[in-house]
């Protein structure tokens, strides 16, 4: 995601787990999934340093985020 501040950006990916005591395992592996598949290329790319990567986890109506900068 680009925002109006050209050196920030924003990529989220998204888990589905069905129980709550997963749901830091799942942000977690979102985090892992955005670094090894290297989703921020595109914003460096761009000329965009200041990233933040969300790990968003759901399990049936919760949700937990978990934060980290690029």
């Amino acid at each position: 995601m680009e925002t109006d501040d050209l050196d920030a950006g924003i990529i989220t990916e998204l888990k589905y787990t069905k129980e709550f005591k997963d749901m830091e395992q799942a942000c977690q592996k979102a985090l892992d999934q955005i670094r090894d598949r290297r989703y921020e290329e595109y914003l460096w790319n761009d000329g965009r340093h200041d990233i933040l990567l969300y790990g968003i986890a759901f399990c049936k109506k919760r949700c937990k985020v978990v934060v980290s900068k690029s």
